[in-house]
């Protein structure tokens, strides 16, 4: 059931045309928004051959419908795709996909050493693309491009992006050359999640709030956690792609400007290193520089207190000589006054000596 039609164009009386999957179809047709009955009245058309189909439920089981619903022709309708396996494949992985990223807003893109980051002006899941010799493909995925970064990648894209998800199947290659010469970029996408993610895809959908919350998960992943969806572009596609008006002189131009800015920004952050460690080693000579001052003023300081001990010493050996000679003065003083003392005691002596009468007569 997995791999029946998901998908159906929707033709609305006002001319608008809107793709639709098997859920919405079935919750317009409940709420009398769409009649599928009879088929005159029929507004829904299957994508690959523009006949109308009509939306069915899945399998019943015990009184109530199980499983994805589909589309399915109307009876006795002579389909040029029935019994054919048809352009391309349907399963869970491919309608997630597509439910996520038609209303994605930004995301990159991974081929070869590339790398973009789109930012979609408008996008159309399923798109149905004609030529001019009336053969026509579905792709997956059409994005018109508002702006790209590097943003030389616009105009080697064209301002377009298709987008082609698979699961086993690859594009078929005159899908490949036919867009590649109508101008439109073909990267072949694998539907498949980063474990990481460690998002489940069951096999088949069975409520289209369980298809919304997946689509909503891998939107997240794709568009808020920087994931790359990874693809290639076929070299046949590649060899045959057209560049469109101007694009491919303004894409040179550009890509000339970004590598020599590339290259200017590898030469600023050089420079910049280059700064960096000069200006660590200048801030460590500063610091040495202050630590040798530092050194230098204690020397400076210990020079002076030296110089200072050494005057006092001077002052205090002056001092001694000084004191040495007052010492003599005093001791040479200290003499003559022995001498005196000792002459006086001698007179005093030599006076007791004498009788009273010698002494009153100074005899």
């Amino acid at each position: 059931m997995a791999v029946s039609k998901f998908y159906a164009k929707w033709k609305k009386s006002s001319g608008e045309e809107e793709l639709v999957n098997a859920f919405d179809a079935l919750a317009l047709k409940g709420r009398a928004l769409i009649e599928t009955s009879p088929k005159e009245k029929a507004s829904l058309y299957d994508i690959e051959t523009d006949l109308k189909v009509a939306p069915k439920h899945g399998h019943k089981k015990d009184g109530r419908y199980q499983g994805q619903p589909y589309f399915t022709y109307y009876p006795g309708e002579e389909s040029p795709l029935k019994g054919t396996e048809g352009s391309f494949e349907y399963s869970s992985e491919l309608n997630a996909f597509i439910e996520a990223f038609k209303s994605i807003k930004k995301f990159q893109i991974g081929y070869g050493e590339r790398t973009a980051l789109i930012f979609p002006k408008a996008i159309s899941p399923m798109k149905r693309v004609v030529f001019e010799d009336e053969d026509f493909v579905v792709l997956k995925l059409w994005i018109e491009i508002d702006e790209t970064y590097p943003y030389s990648e616009y105009y080697r894209l064209n301002g377009q992006l298709g987008i082609e998800f698979y699961k086993t199947k690859r594009p078929e290659p005159v899908k490949r050359i036919k867009l590649a010469q109508r101008g439109v970029p073909l990267l072949e996408a694998k539907a498949q999640f980063p474990e990481s993610t460690k998002i489940y895809v069951p096999e088949e959908f069975v409520s289209s709030e369980q298809i919304r919350g997946i689509a909503e998960r891998v939107r997240e992943v794709y568009q808020e956690r920087n994931y790359k969806l990874y693809g290639t572009f076929d070299k046949y596609h590649l060899e045959a792609f057209v560049f469109l008006d101007d694009n491919e002189r303004k894409y040179h131009t550009l890509k000339t400007y970004e590598e020599q800015r590339q290259e200017l920004e590898a030469e600023i952050k050089r420079l910049e290193a280059c700064f960096s460690q000069k200006d660590a080693r200048v801030n460590q000579l500063r610091e040495e520089i202050k630590q040798a001052e530092i050194r230098l003023r204690h020397y400076c300081e210990k020079e002076e207190y030296y110089k200072k001990l050494e005057k006092d010493n001077e002052l205090l050996n002056q001092e001694k000589a000084q004191l040495r000679t007052e010492r003599q003065q005093l001791t040479e003083q200290s003499r003559h006054l022995r001498e005196e003392r000792d002459a006086a005691q001698e007179e005093t002596k030599s006076l007791r000596s004498r009788s009273f009468w010698q002494r009153l007569f100074n005899k």
